[in-house]
C-alpha cells in the first residue's frame, strides 16, 4: 500500500472515530431525557383527568442531583401539568367555606386535600422541574410552570390514580 493510500485510510479511520464519539456523547447527554421518554410510553397512562385538572406521570426511580447529594429514589406519581388555577382556588374557598388567608398565600395544603391530592415533597417537585428553563418553561414530562415557581400543584402516588378513572 503506498503512503497516500495509507493517508487515505487513516482519514476514513479518523471519520468514523470522530462520527462514533459524537453519537456517544449526544446519547450520554441526552440519558436522562431518553430514559423518561421510554418509561412514560410503557406507562399505560401517562395523562390523569381529574375535576381539577390535568396531571402527567412521573415514572418512578433515581433522577441526577449533585455529585455531593445522594439521589433520591422516588416512586411513579403523578402532578399537576399546571399550576392550580385562580378558577378552581375560588370555588375551592366557596365550598369550603375557608376563607382566604390573610397576608399569608394560598391554602395549598387544604385545597390539595380537598381535590383529593396531596402537595408534592421537595424531591417529587425537583424530578418533575427536570429540563425546564426560564425560557422553556416545560419539564421532560410536560409539566408546565415550575422553573418560574408559577403558583402551587398537587401530586398524586400512581397507585391512588384509580380513584380519578
Amino acid at each position: 500500500m503506498t503512503v497516500e493510500g495509507k493517508k487515505v485510510v487513516l482519514a476514513a479511520v479518523a471519520i468514523v472515530l470522530c462520527v462514533t464519539g459524537v453519537f456517544a456523547w449526544l446519547t450520554l447527554a441526552n440519558l436522562d431525557k431518553i430514559r423518561t421518554a421510554v418509561a412514560i410510553r410503557r406507562s399505560e397512562r401517562p395523562l390523569l383527568a381529574t375535576p381539577t385538572g390535568v396531571m402527567v406521570i412521573v415514572p418512578e426511580g433515581e433522577f441526577q442531583v449533585p455529585d455531593w447529594e445522594k439521589p433520591p429514589a422516588l416512586k411513579a406519581f403523578y402532578i399537576d401539568r399546571e399550576p392550580v388555577s385562580a378558577e378552581m382556588y375560588v370555588r375551592f374557598l366557596r365550598e369550603t367555606g375557608a376563607a382566604q388567608q390573610a397576608g399569608g398565600g394560598p391554602d395549598a395544603r387544604g385545597f390539595c386535600a380537598w381535590a383529593g391530592k396531596r402537595l408534592p415533597t421537595a424531591e417529587e417537585l425537583a424530578k418533575a422541574k427536570r429540563g425546564a428553563t426560564l425560557a422553556e418553561d416545560v419539564s421532560i414530562y410536560g409539566v408546565r410552570g415550575l422553573a418560574r415557581g408559577e403558583g402551587f400543584r398537587c401530586a398524586l402516588d400512581a397507585a391512588e390514580a384509580r380513584k380519578f378513572r
